[in-house]
């Protein structure tokens, strides 16, 4: 381009990029034979020329359950706003995947990397190393707690002790929990909530109250056809880590015979497509996972463009229990 218009590269690249010292007639020019040629900056080699690839790299547990894909649409829209791309890796619940996939972002030098981290855990030192030489990194729903980063989540406490509190508004006395992996500090916080609440009501909790379970269909379904094969007498509600845990319990009962919410009640959290889908439709904590997504892009992107490392901070969204017809006696 620069030999067919008989200037310089330097000059063609300065029209290019609309910089102040070019003459109007010539960037014109430029601009002219771009259009004609078609011709395309390379993208790459240019964010190189200031250090920045222009791209966020995004690390998410599985695709399995809808909440990590609405969060990815939520942090793509900010991303996009802003002229960054994103690329996505899958740990597959793997804390070994999860630093293969770490590994991989920073060899294709992302910007920042927004993350949820797996059930198994374990990276946790791995993530502050990584912080610790420059890279922005920003947490949501599943936290690394005692990494010094941003993160984004919703008070899982609160929402859980709300959720077990409407079961015991409408009567329910017998009320059990089906938790997440021991690994995730939501299950905790979810365990903690649902303690709570019967505290707070003068509930006995029963031995065995608390049934450490997973994250899918499977796991829901597999944890009540064993409590069902006990002998032991049934709950009247559950309390399940997440939708999926949920749907699998309600799976369970039907096989059995028995009636929701008549004869057991069941909760369940996150809001999965799945909440309404499912016959009768799934009383559960709603996040707002468009915002969550949304919220983590806005932080990973100030943190890129401040001069120099911005304090680490708790965004906490505001969560909302949606009751539907597996509670409603």
């Amino acid at each position: 381009m620069a030999k067919a218009l008989g200037i310089s590269t330097s000059t063609v690249s300065r029209a290019l990029a609309d910089t102040w010292d070019v003459k109007g007639e010539t960037r014109e020019r430029v601009l002219d034979m771009a259009r004609r040629m078609d011709y395309h900056p390379n993208v790459n080699a240019k964010n190189l020329q200031n250090k920045s690839t222009g791209t966020i790299g995004v690390i998410i547990p599985e695709f399995v359950n809808s909440f990590f894909p609405h969060v990815v649409m939520g942090i793509q829209e900010i991303l996009y706003e802003a002229g960054y791309r994103m690329l996505i890796a899958q740990s597959n619940e793997s804390k070994l995947q999860e630093r293969e996939n770490l590994k991989m972002l920073i060899d294709n030098m992302v910007d920042g990397i927004i993350i949820s981290v797996t059930c198994e855990g374990g990276n946790e030192e791995y993530y502050q190393n990584v912080i610790e030489h420059g890279m922005p990194v920003v947490f949501f729903n599943r936290v690394c707690e005692n990494v010094k980063a941003s993160k984004v989540v919703i008070d899982d406490v609160h929402m859980a002790e709300i959720a077990v509190e409407h079961l015991i508004s409408t009567g329910h006395q017998r009320i059990i929990h089906f938790a997440g992996p021991e690994n995730l500090a939501i299950t905790g916080k979810r365990t903690e909530g649902y303690i709570n609440a019967l505290r707070k009501h003068h509930m006995e909790i029963m031995d065995d109250a608390v049934v450490p379970t997973g994250i899918f269909i499977e796991d829901g379904k597999k944890a009540m056809e064993k409590l069902l094969k006990s002998g032991t007498t049934l709950p009247d509600a559950v309390f399940c880590f997440n939708d999926p845990v949920a749907v699998g319990v309600m799976k369970a009962l039907k096989n059995a015979g028995k009636r929701i919410p008549e004869d057991v009640a069941i909760i369940g959290f996150s809001e999965d497509v799945l909440a309404t889908v499912v016959e009768p439709e799934l009383t559960t904590v709603l996040q707002p996972m468009h915002e969550m997504g949304c919220c983590a892009a806005r932080i990973v992107l100030e943190q890129i463009k401040a001069d120099k490392a911005k304090p680490y901070h708790t965004i906490v969204l505001e969560g909302k229990l949606k009751i539907r017809k597996s509670s409603a006696l």
